[in-house]
């Protein structure tokens, strides 16, 4: 796989982007009552500082389908346009943005199907969070690239585009364009500042994860995390499911979408190199496979790992009339 897969600039960087980010105050903690139907506003914060809030959150997702399952429903019910969401295929470094869209669309999946959310299903415009994560939260760079703590300010503060709004161009090539360091600045003076006002109704809340105990509580919680780190994989069978051990080195963002703890504890691990990356042996989305949570727990203690989970998406509303499945 061509270097032009990757494009995490690594944990160094991410530990001074959250650190700085945490001393602003247009992402500093906010407000959460825990409810379903506040509006995100700002919250960018520690899992250990809002943990028990999360929790409250499992009643309504532990033991939840699969997130393939939940979309197929969808799709038969005429809520999704496709019988699985499509599995991205990154054009460029933007792994970050691509990883982080990814789990965005699967959150939307999540909320509409078990919460009976009026949201309508739109397509996350990975051009956009890898813009606006290099130039607006970080202020321009050189290369291609970004990291975990922009993508995720970045979707907190200015918010999600659409690939079908208005005017939004086609998908390839874009990511470089909008990321060149000429759009630092000012998002009113970026190329795609015209799209800002259509972005920031669409705000999610970002939550750090720091431990394997913290990713399962979070997705029994309903979140969709993303995760980067310079773990990398070769895919793997095992008791009949493609998991996926660890081999080699990726600078490289992920998302993690599911959580199952037969034969044991193991989460689904998606990349972003289109859905051949790795065929499931079973009915779970394509390019992608199982990592185990030891393996994760190794990784999270050896390399360095950045994981962000996500919750409480303002989409784009949808039909009230909708049964929860």
């Amino acid at each position: 796989m061509s270097d032009i897969a990757f494009g995490w600039l690594g944990q160094e960087q991410e530990y001074y982007a959250w650190e700085k980010l945490r001393e602003t105050e247009d992402v500093a903690l906010g407000e959460w009552n825990g409810s379903q139907e506040t509006e995100p506003g700002i919250l960018y914060s520690e899992f250990s500082e809002v943990s028990e809030k999360i929790s409250d959150l499992s009643k309504f997702y532990k033991g939840r389908p699969f997130t393939w399952e939940l979309e197929r429903q969808l799709y038969n019910t005429g809520r999704l346009p496709y019988e699985l969401i499509p599995t991205h295929t990154q054009d460029t470094g933007n792994c970050v943005a691509a990883g982080l869209a990814g789990a965005g669309m699967k959150l939307q999946v999540l909320e509409i199907a078990l919460l009976g959310q009026e949201e309508e299903f739109r397509e996350w415009f990975v051009p956009w969070i890898y813009a606006v994560s290099r130039n607006q939260i970080h202020n321009g760079m050189n290369g291609a690239g970004s990291t975990g703590a922009w993508g995720a300010a970045a979707v907190n503060k200015y918010g999600v585009l659409f690939s079908d709004d208005k005017w939004v161009p086609e998908y390839r090539g874009t990511s470089d364009e909008w990321g060149n360091r000429r759009q630092a600045g000012s998002l009113t003076n970026a190329v795609y500042g015209k799209y800002a006002d259509m972005a920031s109704d669409n705000p999610v809340v970002t939550t750090r994860l720091k431990s394997v105990d913290q990713v399962e509580k979070a997705l029994d919680a309903g979140m969709q995390l993303t995760i980067a780190s310079n773990a990398g994989f070769r895919v793997s069978e095992y008791k009949g499911l493609h998991v996926y051990r660890p081999s080699g080195s990726w600078s490289h963002q992920m998302h993690i979408t599911d959580i199952r703890r037969d034969p044991e504890l193991m989460f689904y691990r998606m990349n972003q190199w289109g859905p051949g990356h790795a065929r499931p042996l079973n009915e779970e989305t394509p390019g992608g496979a199982w990592n185990f949570a030891s393996d994760l727990e190794r990784e999270i203690k050896k390399r360095g790992v950045e994981i962000y989970g996500y919750n409480r998406f303002s989409g784009h509303p949808g039909d009230a009339d909708f049964n929860i499945i």
